[in-house]
């Protein structure tokens, strides 16, 4: 059986990486959160889970966006474990540094940083259950601008220009099988973007109605599902599923001559992504881990009006466990 499962996951996990098409495409922070992200109850020995240890990580993400914009986004990631016998949580913060280069221009800045907590319930049989909590603070207004002060589509910029509230849990079996379910909600918007494709010197390029005009978007909420199998020894693992992120509403514009608001048709609707990871933990403590994410998008929706769109993307990452306990990894 578990044979099997390695052949059928390696598979999943080679085609997802071969056309590494848009992790996360879609994806405004939740599904990358706590009990939500992929691979979230991994176990570092017999006895322990990954997120008892306090650890950081340091991953960059390779990505192109919408119309081949080329995005390089950096991200520092800490976890601080708060562990009892039988349960506990460990909290999560999160600080990524973006950058795009496009026909448009370049465009660099702070992302939106998350921070969240999640307990864990460890003392089931078979079962582990997981709650998260968070918030995702937007760091910017999307206002960045091109080398002549004009205001870039959603797709070049930063931050998203809100803050949103995550919530979601999941549970696995037996570290087989683990669903996930989630729900973010933008609760204050603070967004001031003014790309509306038109400029005053006449510029055709740069007027070309090819990007979504979201001029001060009013983001709705989303909600997911994420369902994956799981083959993971102590030193390697491979896991292979499916996300699925739902936009519960057409987001909204408004419009510069009028002042009203208007609904981007196309912007509410379904994205479901194939989803792989595979990872290899190393150290005479498995104190050290890399791992690398891929994805290829089945179902999308017809607008991103966020700028969320990806062409393809794929992330390295580098883990250090700082409290590293002897046991199975040593020989």
């Amino acid at each position: 059986m578990r044979h099997i499962s390695a052949i059928c996951l390696g598979a999943a996990l080679g085609f997802a990486a071969f056309t590494a098409k848009a992790q996360g495409e879609a994806d405004p922070g939740f599904a990358s959160t706590g009990s939500m992200r992929t691979t979230s109850a991994l176990m570092i020995n017999e006895y322990d889970y990954e997120n008892q240890r306090a650890h950081f990580s340091l991953g960059h993400t390779f990505a192109k966006g919408e119309r081949d914009i080329r995005l390089n986004i950096s991200q520092l990631e800490v976890r601080v474990p708060l562990f009892g016998s039988y349960s506990g949580g460990y909290f999560d913060v999160k600080l990524p540094i973006f950058s795009s280069a496009g026909e448009l221009g370049n465009s660099w800045g702070l992302s939106d940083m998350s921070a969240s907590y999640t307990h864990m319930f460890i003392g089931l049989e078979d079962w582990t259950i997981q709650g998260t909590g968070g918030l995702l603070i937007g760091m910017g207004t999307a206002t960045n601008a091109d080398g002549k002060a004009r205001p870039l589509p959603m797709a070049y910029q930063p931050s998203r220009g809100s803050s949103d509230v995550m919530v979601g849990g999941s549970v696995t079996w037996k570290q087989w099988i683990s669903a996930a379910v989630g729900y973010q909600q933008p609760l204050i918007r603070y967004n001031e973007n003014e790309f509306f494709a038109a400029n005053a010197i006449n510029d055709t390029f740069y007027s070309r109605d090819v990007y979504t005009i979201a001029r001060k978007l009013y983001r709705q909420g989303d909600v997911m599902l994420r369902l994956e199998g799981h083959y993971v020894t102590e030193r390697i693992g491979l896991t292979a599923g499916a996300l699925g992120i739902y936009h519960l509403k057409d987001d909204l514009y408004q419009d510069r001559n009028t002042g009203g608001w208007y609904e981007i048709d196309g912007t509410q609707g379904l994205t479901i992504n194939l989803v792989g990871n595979a990872y290899y933990r190393f150290g005479r403590h498995g104190q050290f881990k890399l791992d690398v994410t891929g994805a290829t998008p089945v179902v999308r929706r017809d607008v991103y009006s966020s700028g969320l769109y990806r062409q393809w993307m794929l992330t390295p990452r580098f883990t250090f466990f700082l409290n590293s306990k002897k046991g199975a990894l040593m020989f």
